[in-house]
């Protein structure tokens, strides 16, 4: 494994000797020297060549921003830098050394002090559920920990006597429920049931793949024992009828029969995560997985000013749809076409959902060999795809040669198989890779399949937050899947080794985001999460620059957003972050807990610690949020960068 010791600090490769031999970093060249590094491949853009000094600086008589005394990670592996400057269009215009850069100072530039920190290129969530997540942080939440039935039954009492309101058509929807982590029995309606309450309850899985509703909630949903399983869900039943147990599109039945939120309450949700994600640094995101015309919605939150992040929405499209192609793609098209102008949001991904999640009990994701039972011996399980290979590769046919980009959902090593053959035999019919087509998740991929991603130009994107020992990876895991897949799994090393390209994501609100820990793990496969102190196989874990080349210039590649945003060169888009840490210089432990002084976008700075709205993202190890902060930005800071059990490490959307 890569080891994220800090660079040398000697008078040979120290910064500013560095940038005496090269001057200023300019265009895309230096960057493009950083394409592949140790073998790895992220997109970057090579196309442009360096440009002197006296090029990079001409027409730009002063600096409308400049960035000093930090490290500046340009996202070349060898190069630092000390500055970084930026005119009135958000447009880079220097990087460099401090008395280089200054030279374009001017009485209007305004100096932000990088202190010491990172100076870096935002970070590219390139799969979350952004709407998800802010209406979720309106919910009680059971903070994903593993508890006994009596515990959770305690926690989701203490919910009820506090709301007092025991009308019995007023739901309770409580959020962050750990699938994973009922110790000592498995979901059932019963248990809930004996709670002193007539309302009907709906507990979310953290994982989106499970719910689990008491006998009230069924009756309302109007679910029976002669009730069938839903396309691509399963109703668990026993001898009584449904256990109140619902997997995946099953739980939705239940769950949707909730009052949603309403419009007012929805519009706050909106304007606290998109400053949630630009307090955490995140400038770039791709939405996984909602109709196409959610980007109305983007966009109208775009053109008023609340969202700032540049946007990328993927169209679901499931087993109905894809029964009804012509008329799902006229759609799709039609979509696309409307906001293929929007300066910041974009619709040009199709996300296909091949496969469920691999925990006990849910064991729904495509396994090419069974699942085992507690004892290490193979059961008939295997999970299933949710869309046949035939299927699928018909679709993908379609939406290659229609200009879609293809994202598919895949746990279990039979769905990444299924999509790598989908893209091969797209590629094949229509010409050759040329649509950035992705598998995310990718827990588990049989080492003969590793190499195809590099030789198929697909992109592994992944949320390394989840490589850690903990209980999704070890108790409610390991037995079903036996020492062998065990080791395989996120196979990020191996699959960054060949060359491919990789990119990096948190699925939010699947986990509490912080994207710091994503960038620490996928360095030393521990993180935050580790119940056993040790590493989950390190030997899969990549350089620390590596890692941040993955979360930014990858991600970018993957949302085609290289030639603007991703890496820190001159005359792209001024889309950074300041940290309050130099990641290079401390303990990788230490990366985890970076706290973002500013982001900007576009030249714009759109978060500011120091200010009081700023403020509400100081969680250090106390958790503790500010006192102004709403309780919205409570419930969800207070798990922010938790060091204890908090997060599920396979409960992807």
């Amino acid at each position: 494994m890569s080891d994220a010791a800090p660079p040398p600090r000697d008078d040979t490769d120290s910064p500013g000797r560095r940038l005496s031999r090269r001057s200023l970093l300019v265009g895309g060249g230096v960057i493009g020297a950083a394409a592949v590094a140790g073998g790895v491949a992220y997109g970057v853009n090579a196309s442009r060549k360096p440009q002197s000094s006296a090029a990079a600086t001409a027409g730009a008589s002063t600096a409308a921003i400049i960035i000093s005394n930090g490290r500046v990670w340009t996202g070349d592996p060898t190069t630092f830098a000390e500055a970084v400057a930026i005119n009135a269009s958000g447009t880079i215009i220097a990087v460099g050394t401090e008395a280089e850069v200054r030279k374009l100072n001017g009485p209007k530039t305004q100096a932000i002090d990088a202190k010491g920190g990172t100076v870096m290129p935002g970070i590219h969530d390139a799969h979350q559920h952004t709407m998800s997540g802010g209406e979720g942080l309106y919910y009680p939440t059971l903070e994903n920990a593993v508890l006994t039935v009596g515990e959770l039954q305690q926690k989701v009492q203490a919910i009820l006597d506090k709301q007092g309101d025991d009308r019995p058509d007023n739901w309770l929807v409580v959020v962050d429920w750990n699938p994973a982590g009922l110790t000592d029995a498995v979901a059932h309606r019963k248990y809930l049931d004996a709670l002193r309450t007539t309302r009907p309850i709906f507990l979310r899985g953290s994982d989106f793949h499970n719910g689990w509703a008491n006998m009230r909630a069924l009756e309302i949903a109007g679910l029976t024992n002669d009730t069938p399983s839903p396309d691509g869900g399963v109703i668990v039943k026993d001898a009584d009828g449904p256990t109140g147990l619902l997997k995946d599109a099953a739980q939705w039945i239940v769950g949707g029969q909730a009052p949603p939120l309403t419009e007012a309450q929805q519009r706050e949700a909106s304007e606290d995560a998109f400053a949630f994600l630009a307090g955490v640094g995140i400038t770039s995101i791709m939405d996984a997985a909602g109709p196409a015309a959610r980007a109305n919605s983007f966009a109208e939150l775009t053109d008023s000013g609340v969202a700032k992040q540049r946007i990328s929405v993927a169209s679901g499209v499931d087993k109905a749809q894809i029964d009804a192609a012509d008329e799902t793609l006229a759609e799709m098209n039609a979509v696309r076409e409307q906001f293929k102008d929007h300066p910041r949001v974009k619709v040009r991904t199709a996300k296909v959902f091949m496969d469920g999640v691999s925990e006990y009990p849910a064991q729904t994701a495509a396994m090419l060999d069974p699942y085992l039972d507690a004892d290490g011996k193979p059961t008939d399980r295997r999970g299933e795809l949710y869309v046949s290979e035939a299927d699928f590769t018909k679709i993908a046919t379609r939406l290659d040669k229609e200009g879609w980009q293809i994202h598919t959902h895949s746990i279990g090593d039979h769905a990444v198989r299924a999509s790598l053959d989908g893209f091969e035999a797209a590629q094949k019919a229509n010409g050759g890779a040329r649509n950035r087509h992705t598998v995310t998740h990718v827990q588990f991929c049989s080492e003969q399949d590793v190499p195809r991603f590099a030789q198929n130009q697909v992109i592994a994107n992944m949320q390394m937050q989840w490589a850690s020992p903990f209980s999704f990876t070890l108790a409610s895991l390991e037995p079903y899947v036996g020492p062998d897949r065990h080791r395989r799994m996120y196979p990020l090393g191996s699959i960054a080794k060949t060359g491919a390209q990789v990119s990096g994501s948190s699925d939010w609100p699947v986990d509490k985001l912080n994207p710091w820990n994503q960038v620490r793990t996928a360095v030393d496969r521990k993180g935050t999460f580790s119940e056993t102190g040790g590493a989950l196989y390190p030997e899969q874990g990549i350089s620390l620059n590596d890692s941040l080349l993955m979360h930014t210039a990858g991600s970018a590649y993957q949302l085609f957003q290289d030639d603007i945003t991703g890496t820190i060169a001159v005359g792209k888009q001024a889309d950074l972050v300041v940290l309050d840490r130099d990641l290079f210089g401390v303990p990788i432990a230490e990366v985890s807990g970076a706290t973002v002084n500013y982001t900007l976008i576009d030249g714009q700075v759109v978060h500011d610690i120091s200010t009081q709205s700023g403020q509400r993202f100081i969680n250090k190890a106390s958790f503790a949020s500010a006192a102004s902060a709403a309780p919205v930005f409570q419930n969800a800071l207070a798990t922010v960068n938790r060091h204890s059990v908090c997060c599920g490490g396979t409960r992807h959307a």
